[in-house]
């Protein structure tokens, strides 16, 4: 594993000059860095949305650039979601949630600067810390997933449709439901065994399948759009204006915060399909837990931003560690990532690193670059973050929608590409109406195909002895934690008549 390790940071230097003293690099960068501000301070709008109308750029962008973009608008919109959480009492993004409840107080104690400096640098070193750490723990990773079989690679990915429905859902049924179904249009086309057409219909445009593309943008894309047509946000801003105050004490004074809510994001992250929104809470919740000052919590609390905005943007390099080794995403914005994977040609899995050596490293590379990113567009536009709600969200909807077209069409070039991605942009919608989580729905149709290919494959394999699936070792320890995950969800399901 060492040398796996040692193998892949090789590369580290020469991609750290190629990416570093590249002006396009960072142009890429740092206007990926303003979408994903804007987009964070914005409520209704997610980076997962953002993502995906930028997929389009995959086709007519050298990839670096466009994982530049990518990156750019995964770290900026997790940090910039902590400004408007605190000035406005608003999460700007589910991952800053956790933010508003002590943000908010030190903003109505007059230190609202302080506190979106401090949600900024921490946001900076927790991307930071947990892309150092993705450089070491996915290399490892690596080496054990290839120790994973066909049958462990489908319960795995089972597990991700239990855990993402039992955290992200209203109830868990209602999150596994919606997996089930993205797991059913997965199947929709022609399979890649025998080549028999399933679920078509007798439509010819669906035998290559609903097209991933258009399904992600219209349901993170088209969704946001229709529903921001019905819902409507007012705000009440704290009166208090000017540049972010960084003081870096409140972050050398609860480094133990800061290490412990890193590992936390990481965790979180590498869960399949769960993402930042839940990360924040979990890391708020044990820093309040471990702190010295649990009184100070809910009252205007540093170390609670810290421990908030830290997690939820350690998030995103956990994520990518299933997303890269076994092609089991581990948030929205990486499935997004992972369909742009498939469109260059870099198929995940456990041989990632040896197909394509050095693609870790640029990745990583462009992580610490976004992060940067962060602090020279975020620092500087705070003081007019806020001014950024005065834009109506009607009046960005027209623009959203129209490159939401634009990435749907330039993924196939077909009318009938735009007509899916209008399709599933209504379910999204109904939806989120009636309380079915999109996220389970979106990991179930990206991993569809894995999972099918990997049983098929693992029954073929052991035909003759169907019994031996149950006693490989690590498909073992998945089937126990599957177990344990119903189990676990039928307790929380609240019974007819609560």
């Amino acid at each position: 594993m060492i040398d796996t390790i040692v193998a892949e940071l090789s590369y580290f230097p020469a991609t750290f000059v190629a990416f570093g003293f590249s002006p396009s690099v960072w142009a890429a960068v740092l206007a990926g860095s303003f979408v994903g501000y804007v987009v964070g301070v914005l409520p209704g709008l997610s980076s997962v949305m953002a993502c995906a109308m930028l997929l389009g750029f995959v086709f007519v962008l050298p990839y670096q650039l466009a994982f530049a973009l990518f990156m750019g608008v995964y770290v900026s919109s997790m940090g910039a979601g902590g400004i408007t959480a605190i000035m406005v009492n608003i999460p700007g993004t589910p991952a800053a949630a956790a933010t508003c409840i002590d943000g908010y107080e030190l903003a109505k104690q007059g230190k609202a600067r302080e506190a979106c400096g401090l949600s900024i640098m921490a946001s900076f070193v927790g991307s930071v810390l947990a892309t150092l750490l993705m450089l070491i723990f996915l290399p490892t990773f690596s080496s054990i997933a290839l120790k994973f079989g066909d049958w462990e690679i489908f319960l795995f990915c089972l597990f991700g449709i239990l855990v993402c429905g039992s955290l992200v859902g209203t109830t868990p049924l209602k999150g596994w439901a919606s997996g089930v179904v993205g797991l059913l249009l997965a199947m929709i086309g022609t399979e890649q065994i025998r080549a028999v057409p399933r679920l078509t219909f007798g439509i010819p445009d669906l035998m290559q399948g609903v097209g991933l593309v258009p399904a992600l943008i219209g349901l993170f894309g088209v969704s946001e759009v229709l529903t921001s047509l019905i819902e409507k946000h007012s705000f009440k801003t704290v009166a208090e204006s000017g540049f972010a105050l960084v003081r870096l004490s409140h972050l050398t004074k609860n480094l133990r915060t800061v290490f412990q809510s890193t590992f936390v994001g990481l965790f979180i992250g590498f869960l399949p399909g769960v993402g930042e929104a839940v990360s924040c809470w979990f890391s708020y919740d044990m820093a309040k837990r471990t702190s010295k000052h649990k009184e100070e919590f809910g009252h205007g609390s540093y170390e609670g931003i810290i421990a908030a905005e830290v997690a939820n943007n350690a998030t995103g390099p956990g994520a990518l560690i299933p997303t890269l080794t076994l092609g089991v995403p581990g948030s929205g914005t990486t499935a997004i990532i992972l369909a742009a994977l498939f469109m260059i040609g870099k198929r995940p899995g456990p041989t990632l690193l040896v197909e394509f050596p050095g693609f870790l490293c640029e990745l990583a590379m462009l992580g610490f670059m976004a992060s940067l990113g962060l602090l020279l567009v975020g620092l500087p536009l705070s003081k007019w973050a806020i001014s950024f709600l005065s834009i109506p969200t009607k009046a960005l909807m027209p623009i959203i929608a129209g490159l939401c077209v634009l990435g749907a069409w330039g993924s196939g070039f077909t009318s009938f590409s735009v007509l899916i991605m209008f399709i599933f942009g209504i379910v999204g919608s109904v939806m989120k109406f009636r309380g079915f989580p999109v996220a389970p729905m979106v990991l179930g149709i990206v991993i569809g195909d894995i999972a099918d290919i990997s049983l098929r494959r693992a029954l073929v394999q052991y035909s003759m002895d169907p019994l031996a699936l149950l006693v490989r070792p690590i498909g073992l320890v998945i089937l126990v934690f599957l177990a344990l995950m119903l189990y676990l969800g039928a307790r929380a399901q609240p019974k007819i008549g609560d």
